[in-house]
């Protein structure tokens, strides 16, 4: 969130100043994300947040009616 906040304030701040310094902004912002994004990766792919079942869904629907 403070990210969002420091890089909306650098725009409108940029945009007081001129077209042209807004558009160094907007190029200057775009680097800056990009870098935080790539020092961010660790290079392991994400994992799923969900854990597999097994068996079908019949399965499953039949152990969940079983057990209440």
């Amino acid at each position: 969130m403070l990210l969002i906040v420091s890089l909306a304030g650098i725009l409108f701040g940029a945009a007081l100043i001129g077209r042209w310094a807004l558009g160094l902004a907007i190029i200057a912002d775009s680097v800056a994300v990009a870098v935080f994004v790539l020092l961010r990766d660790d290079g392991v792919p994400a994992q799923p947040a969900v854990r597999s079942v097994p068996g079908t869904v019949h399965d499953v629907l039949e152990r969940a009616r079983a057990a209440s």
